[in-house]
Order: C-alpha cells, then sequence, then structure tokens
C-alpha cells in the first residue's frame, strides 16, 4: 500500500482566533485533522476552508494580510533599530558565579522592547530554547513569517565589583597553581 503524502493527511482550515501555535486571525493553515475535529472546530477557533467559507471571509482575510505585511515592516524597522543600539542591554543582580538571581527570558525582552522603543512583540516570536542565566552576550532568534533575526543581547552585572572579586581570586588561584607546577617540574627534571 503507498504511503499517504503529508498533504493527504492534513487538512486547511481558516483561523478565526490568533493562536501562537498556529499563527494569526483570518490565515489559511494545515492541520492535521483529528486536531481540527476535537480543538479548532468546536471552540470556534477555525472553520474548513471550503470554497463558501473562503468566499465569506475573503474580505477579512484580505485585510487581514494587509495588517500581517504592515506589522511585518514595523518589526523590520523594530531589528534594525535595535541593531543599530547595539542590541538589548539587561541589567540584573547576580551572586559571586556570575548566575543572575532573576532569569530572563522571552517575555523580559518583549517587556524591554516595549518600554525602550514603544512596539508591542509577542513573546513567542523569540526562539529561545532555555532561559538566559548568567552574564554574557546572547543571541536570541526572532521569527515572524518571512523574517528571521538574531537580536544581540547583553547581560550585565548590576554589582560588577563582587563578579570581578571573585574572578580575580580565582585567576590568583590558577596562576599559584601553575607556578606550583611548574616549579615542581622544573625540580623533576633536575633530579634527573
Amino acid at each position: 500500500m503507498p504511503r499517504r503524502s503529508l498533504i493527504n493527511r492534513t487538512i486547511e482550515v481558516i483561523l478565526l482566533e490568533s493562536d501562537k501555535h498556529l499563527w494569526e486571525k483570518f490565515e489559511i493553515v494545515r492541520v492535521k485533522p483529528i486536531y481540527a475535529k476535537n480543538v479548532l472546530l468546536p471552540k470556534n477557533i477555525a472553520v474548513l476552508a471550503t470554497a463558501d467559507m473562503i468566499n465569506k471571509y475573503a474580505q477579512k482575510m484580505e485585510s487581514a494580510k494587509k495588517e500581517r505585511e504592515k506589522k511585518a515592516s514595523g518589526f523590520q524597522w523594530l531589528l534594525q533599530n535595535i541593531e543599530k543600539d547595539w542590541g538589548l542591554v539587561f541589567t540584573g543582580k547576580v551572586n559571586k558565579d556570575a548566575t543572575l538571581y532573576a532569569k530572563i527570558d522571552a517575555s523580559n525582552i518583549a517587556e524591554l522592547i516595549k518600554s525602550l522603543y514603544g512596539v508591542e512583540v509577542e513573546d513567542h516570536f523569540f526562539k529561545m530554547k532555555k532561559k538566559i542565566t548568567t552574564i554574557w552576550d546572547y543571541m536570541v532568534p526572532f521569527i515572524y513569517k518571512d523574517i528571521k533575526w538574531d537580536i544581540s543581547v547583553k547581560i550585565v552585572a548590576e554589582n560588577p565589583e563582587d563578579v570581578e572579586k571573585k574572578f580575580k581570586a580565582k585567576n590568583i588561584e590558577v596562576e599559584e597553581k601553575v607556578e606550583e607546577v611548574k616549579t615542581e617540574e622544573i625540580k623533576e627534571k633536575k633530579v634527573e
């Protein structure tokens, strides 16, 4: 028996509500029939994309498409401005091991963008694998439709003197150990 293609195992629906996993309102998407039957259709999140429904929602779909294009150009402007400003900078309290007390996730990035640039960005557009926990420079992927961009995020310690003391102490310890090893090697060579 021939294997069915992916297109045969999915159906098209028109979204009546935005969903962060599927996309935006009045967009045609492909989903598995069981998901449409059990979730989307009973909760009125979507309708089947039949010819009648496409004609019924054609005007709304066209205006939604224009809104998405406008939103995409706004995101393009935003991302270019963030790049001009050398990225986003977070300041947070850290412990002696340079670990943040409060982890930074996609919602924190969205809040910072809103406060700095006055633009609402949904946090699910930032594709972070895990939360940021240490001071460092990170690249956070941003994906919206055809826009794929890496945003530079820098984490700076609110109390840098504590961190510097810790790293200076570690460096001194490492240097002392290196000196001990070198002197032991010299002694061993002299003995031979």
